[in-house]
């Protein structure tokens, strides 16, 4: 088979590692060819690992599977549409980043409660602003946490605040047991709220499902994490109720836009902490990748049930 192999930044012993697994297949590494090289690639591949432009899998007439390196699969789902003759499996890597992400959504909002973004920029310039920044740290001991969505990182999150004995509940719409799934719910929920994390997946039903209406019903002084996608928060509505001294703060790892444009007031704001939507990141990612694609493509080769299928009916 030809494997068009698109992930960035393999070192050679990684190279190595997939030739040394895969004598039999043809392996052309694209990620850093230039356009040309690279669409051709794709298209004369029977399997592309990497998120390449969804576009040109059209161009694939023997393509047979898609193995992204993200959990997010929004350029993806239309894979199949126009229908193919021999449709096209997608996957993804669900459950890949939770841990990175619940514990980089954890680290930021740890420095927004005890105020270490001031403390830092003060520092080179010796300033002791201990008198400004005590009246506003917080603890999440005993904090009243609401978790939108119950996947694998709300349920990481969970178990992370649940050791600051805050108190957690989630929503989600696939009625999860113990979990709040109707908008009444949610919306009594949200009034008694401190802490707001959004984990949601971009879908049609999510696109800014944090909107000014739902934002406005969160308690007084209430901070709003993003750690699922831009596109499900309203950040016009986040402005506004921070300036108003409505919200507290927020926590973004995710923008609806990225990279953010340099003059969205989220950059300057003195209450948000922006993270750059680099939670997903660990050590050793690259190899565990690997690990997935190999093991997934012993799958596809046996004709056995890949992991991670994305069902682009529901978004993910």
């Amino acid at each position: 088979m030809n494997l068009c192999i698109a992930l960035p930044g393999l070192t050679p012993a990684q190279r190595a590692r997939l030739h040394a697994a895969l004598p039999a297949h043809s392996l052309a590494f694209c990620a850093e060819s230039p356009d040309a090289e690279k669409r051709a690639a794709v298209a004369a591949a029977h399997v592309v690992f990497g998120n390449v432009p969804a576009a040109w899998l059209a161009a694939a007439p023997d393509l047979r599977w898609v193995q992204l390196e993200s959990a997010g699969v929004d350029a993806y789902l239309a894979l199949n549409t126009p229908p193919r003759a021999a449709p096209v499996q997608l996957t993804n890597l669900a459950g890949f980043f939770d841990r990175a992400v619940a514990e980089a959504a954890l680290a930021g909002l740890l420095a927004f409660y005890r105020q270490l973004p001031r403390l830092l920029v003060a520092q080179p310039s010796a300033r002791w602003i201990k008198p400004e920044v005590e009246p506003a740290i917080r603890a999440l001991d005993g904090q009243r946490v609401l978790i939108l969505g119950a996947g694998g990182i709300a349920q990481r999150l969970a178990r992370l605040l649940t050791a600051f004995d805050a108190q957690v509940q989630f929503f989600s719409r696939t009625g999860r047991a113990g979990s709040l799934s109707t908008p009444a719910e949610l919306d009594a929920a949200l009034a008694t709220a401190d802490l707001l994390l959004n984990t949601l997946p971009h879908t049609p039903a999510t696109i800014g499902f944090l909107n000014h209406t739902r934002l406005a019903r969160l308690k007084p002084n209430a901070v709003v994490v993003n750690v699922g996608r831009g596109s499900t928060l309203d950040e016009t509505a986040l402005v506004a109720l921070l300036d108003s001294g409505h919200l507290g703060g927020a926590v973004l790892d995710v923008t609806a836009v990225e990279p953010l444009p340099a003059d969205s007031p989220l950059w300057r704001h003195p209450k948000v902490l922006l993270t750059q939507h680099t939670g997903g990141r660990f050590p050793g990612e690259l190899d565990r990748k690997l690990d997935v694609f190999l093991a997934n493509l012993a799958r596809f080769e046996r004709g056995e049930p890949l992991a991670s299928v994305v069902a682009t009916g529901r978004g993910y």
